[in-house]
């Protein structure tokens, strides 16, 4: 009976931390929709120079398994990294959209989505017939099965948002869902 007790005890303390860290996340993440949730580097405190690709830049995989390089899908062109996982319900929702624009902006602007594939809460395959499930499976998605680039670009926060220019400098970030106008203004200025 002692067990039973604790066990409800436990779960019950799990289900308030759960509860509250769901509305402080969806606190956070509204008060990131209602404001400029774009930074130029420039603009942060205590950073004196750009951030670069070339000092970010990480290997990530094809569905294929084929190693490249955040620099490669570059290729000389502005790029829009986007982390994502499936687990995230942010990052799912904003896919479409961000669809929606990598289609509109293919000729100008390289985009690299990042699935952060930790091998537990995200696997490629389950990621791959998500995509699929979900008509999203020609987005340029690559698995980030080493965590290499979510570790460098400090891809704590799910989904995060980088725009580099054409000079391999970062334009401006964002973490949690980007709004669609603000991403097609940027990469319009980059154009």
């Amino acid at each position: 009976m002692e067990n039973r007790r604790r066990t409800i005890l436990i779960a019950c303390i799990l289900a308030v931390v759960l509860i509250a860290s769901g509305v402080g996340y969806a606190l956070l993440a509204k008060d990131l929709a209602g404001s400029n949730q774009t930074s130029t580097p420039s603009s942060q405190a205590g950073q004196d120079k750009a951030i670069r690709l070339a000092d970010h830049d990480a290997t990530v995989y094809t569905a294929t398994d084929e190693a490249v390089t955040l620099s490669s899908i570059a290729n000389g062109r502005p790029l829009v990294i986007n982390f994502w996982a499936t687990w995230c319900p942010y990052c799912v929702k904003e896919l479409p959209d961000l669809q929606d624009i990598a289609e509109e902006y293919a000729d100008t602007v390289a985009f690299a989505f990042v699935d952060v594939t930790d091998g537990q809460r995200e696997r490629k395959d389950d990621a791959r017939a998500w995509l699929e499930q979900n008509g999203l499976a020609e987005l340029p998605v690559y698995y980030d099965t080493s965590l290499e680039a979510a570790t460098s670009w400090g891809a704590h926060a799910l989904p995060l948002t980088v725009v580099i220019d054409a000079n391999g400098e970062v334009a401006t970030s964002a973490t949690g869902m980007i709004d669609p106008t603000l991403l097609r203004g940027a990469l319009t200025a980059l154009a």
